[in-house]
């Protein structure tokens, strides 16, 4: 599944840029703030501002210790899986659904982008339907 979705941003991205790997570093806190909403019904206020701040690209991620950084995303996602079996959730098939929905943002098999760089959703864009999987 993993390689499924390396396939997506390659697709959306070829060549990534500094401002894309902002906005994705972005993206990426801005998920880990809506599991804080879940959980809570409550935001992150500093993630929410670190997020705003990398996704317009004023803030470019300079990762100092590469191989810690990758290691931190190897644990995200494994922890990931953890947090998502211990609840009794089916991440194989929700992440499947995930895909699939990210596929629909394309348009004419290409990628739409919003004013920071960021993938949007499509005339064609249908939402996941997690509620199977929970």
């Amino acid at each position: 599944m993993i390689d499924l979705i390396n396939l997506w941003f390659k697709r959306a991205v070829p060549e990534p840029t500094d401002k894309n790997r902002a906005v994705q570093y972005g993206v990426h806190l801005e998920e880990i703030n809506e599991m804080f909403v879940a959980e809570n019904g409550e935001d992150s206020r500093e993630l929410l501002e670190w997020s705003k701040e990398y996704k317009t690209g004023a803030y470019p991620p300079i990762i100092k210790d590469k191989k810690e950084f990758l290691d931190s995303l190897c644990d995200q996602i494994v922890t990931a899986v953890g947090v998502a079996y211990m609840n009794g959730f089916d991440i194989v098939g929700a992440l499947q659904e995930v895909n699939r929905s990210n596929w629909s943002k394309f348009e004419n098999g290409e990628p739409l982008f919003d004013e920071n760089g960021k993938i949007k959703k499509g005339p064609n864009y249908s939402p996941p339907d997690l509620s199977k999987f929970v």
